[in-house]
């Protein structure tokens, strides 16, 4: 059996700049980009995901995106086939294959570290609890609207499981059922090298609200609109996404100005961002860098071979 191959990771919490810091390679066209992102694989969520616009997929090719509608199912262990199928054919094209993304754990399928979970959630889990204990089989019926397959698999009275379960779900975005454990497909073939973009929390901060005000300049409720009036609601993909949950909030009345939307998105993001930090830190050999200069190294490293 030949040598393995070695792959390069760039993840990073949400507006912590990974598309920027690609465009600003000076050696760009040599990379095509396999994206990690959970979210730019729905039809038409373009706005409220920050997915590259066709001008910044002209610059460098992006795969995985748009591969389903809002109400389809695209899963941690299809990512991490589909992506590990690509390589290949990316490496036969003379091109450098780059993993971006930030959803840890379409990087944790790909790598066979799924087993690394998020914490628990103690005042998440409180509250669940508290639910369950004042109105029983609470949880089963959250589990049962946020992954009916998982609640199919569990017994009714198996509340520790349906408790994690529901848990993982509302602190990740992605449903236990669509977990796999790698190591059995072509990705098994393979090694990768992971770095993450470091970037100041208040920094952070600013970037998360300046772009929530980039998206609603550039029309998220008007996309929203176009994706209900479509058919897609809560229900779908749309509900379980950050900018676009809120917006329907909007939409439906219950958030009351412009002002009450941009914070809403704001402070959902930034929560966001603190779960991806806390989980990037249980990849193992992970490493943080901070400007193109850095990611250019971090590509080219192996990329020669």
């Amino acid at each position: 059996m030949g040598a393995r191959e070695t792959i390069p990771i760039l993840t990073g919490c949400t507006a912590s700049g990974k598309t920027a810091l690609l465009m600003g390679l000076p050696d760009r066209n040599r990379i095509e980009v396999i994206s990690a992102d959970s979210r730019q694989v729905y039809r038409g969520m373009d706005i409220g995901t920050a997915k590259p616009t066709l001008e910044e997929r002209r610059r460098i090719p992006h795969h995985l995106l748009d591969l389903v509608d809002p109400d389809g199912e695209y899963s941690a262990g299809r990512f991490a086939a589909d992506a590990a199928g690509l390589v290949p054919a990316v490496r036969g094209r003379g091109a450098i294959p780059v993993i971006a993304g930030g959803t840890g754990l379409y990087i944790m399928a790909l790598t066979g570290s799924l087993d690394v979970m998020p914490s628990a959630d103690d005042g998440l889990r409180g509250a669940l609890r508290s639910m369950d204990t004042s109105a029983p089989g609470t949880l089963m019926r959250f589990l049962r609207a946020l992954d009916p397959v998982r609640a199919e698999e569990l017994h009714s009275a198996d509340t520790v499981r349906q408790l994690r379960s529901v848990e993982v779900c509302l602190l990740t975005g992605i449903r236990v059922s669509s977990l796999r454990t790698g190591g059995a497909g072509p990705e098994a073939a393979m090694e990768f090298r992971v770095a993450a973009i470091h970037v100041d929390r208040e920094e952070l901060r600013r970037r998360i609200a300046h772009r929530t005000q980039e998206m609603l300049r550039a029309g998220l409720l008007g996309e929203v609109e176009a994706l209900r009036s479509a058919g897609w609601g809560r229900e779908s993909a749309l509900g379980r996404t950050i900018g676009y949950r809120e917006a329907l909030d909007y939409l439906d009345g219950s958030i009351s100005s412009l002002d009450a939307l941009h914070e809403a998105i704001s402070v959902s993001t930034w929560r966001l961002a603190r779960r991806q930090m806390n989980m990037y830190r249980r990849i193992a050999g992970l490493r943080w860098i901070s400007e193109a200069g850095e990611l250019a190294s971090f590509i080219l490293e192996e990329g020669e071979r």
